[in-house]
């Protein structure tokens, strides 16, 4: 079951996030704590079941319920407050909640019936996906279920010293076409260049990883600010700027690149992920989601 959190206070995201990732079979595919960005990624993703908190930092949580319905979501909703009165949860329920849970006394419900639902799937064999590759076999870069676990691993070391973590989504347009028309093999020196020229920005210490055919990914585990954030955002689209030998073919690839900081935009490592790469797409989201999750 793929879940996406909507709570503006980082400390109760941060707990639920740990406990979700505890139950065999859920993933937390993404995070928002605002109206805008949480309606954008989850039309974007369609995530199997949102929880969704009642204020959020810009909008509230039932603007995100009514503009969810309105686009036709079809993923269960569950809504979440500390205001648990009849006439709220009479509201949401009207605008096509499909639970509505007290966070301070109802958490237990709320896991008990995710529990259920889990079980229900696994009768149904809703639940079977194929394995990514741990290693990316034309790059031996980091693959998708590896750059995830180490990247948790960063975030749980880091949460313990208040550090910051850069993540840096790199999306290569043309690669895709590139790879269908020659052939991975044909193309396999491409993609060990752009190894090498983003291996070249990285520190020792961090994580490249390509988790999709077009996109990369730059994990700095000892960020400093923002603005280095970004810097670093440069360097790689400079650094791929130049075009690329194919047989003695020079091809320019378009480098989009988006940035995510933790723990400012997000605190998990698949919310951190998407992010990224949402901003490395900018307005031209793809139309089914984000290949970190798939």
């Amino acid at each position: 079951m793929d879940i996406f959190l909507v709570e503006d206070s980082s400390a109760i995201r941060r707990l639920l996030a740990r406990r979700l990732e505890d139950v065999a079979g859920v993933r937390v595919v993404g995070e928002a704590d605002s109206a805008p960005q949480a309606i954008a990624l989850i039309d974007w993703l369609q995530p199997d079941t949102v929880l969704l908190d009642m204020t959020l930092l810009v909008g509230t949580g039932v603007d995100v319920l009514r503009a969810l319905r309105h686009k036709g979501f079809q993923g269960r909703i569950l809504m979440l407050t500390h205001h648990a009165m009849d006439a709220y949860r009479d509201m949401c329920m009207q605008a096509g909640a499909d639970g509505f849970y007290d966070k301070g006394s109802g958490l237990e419900s709320l896991f008990g019936d995710l529990d259920e639902l889990l079980q229900s799937e696994r009768a149904t064999g809703r639940q079977t996906r194929p394995s990514p590759l741990l290693r990316d076999t034309a790059t031996g870069l980091l693959g998708q279920v590896a750059l995830l676990e180490r990247l948790d691993q960063v975030l749980r070391m880091v949460n313990a010293e208040a550090g910051r973590v850069a993540v840096t989504v790199v999306v290569l347009k043309g690669l895709e076409a590139l790879l269908r028309s020659q052939g991975v093999q044909a193309t396999a020196p491409v993609l060990v260049e752009i190894g090498r020229r983003l291996s070249a920005c990285a520190g020792p210490v961090d994580l490249l990883a390509r988790h999709a055919n077009e996109q990369f990914a730059l994990v700095v585990s000892r960020a400093g600010s923002a603005q280095e954030a970004e810097a670093m955002g440069e360097r790689i689209r400079d650094a791929l700027a130049q075009p690329f030998d194919l047989g003695g073919h020079p091809v320019r690839l378009d480098s989009h690149v988006g940035v995510a900081l933790h723990p400012r935009d997000a605190i998990t490592a698949r919310g951190l992920l998407i992010l990224a790469e949402a901003r490395a797409h900018g307005l031209s989201l793809p139309q089914k989601g984000s290949a970190v999750v798939h």
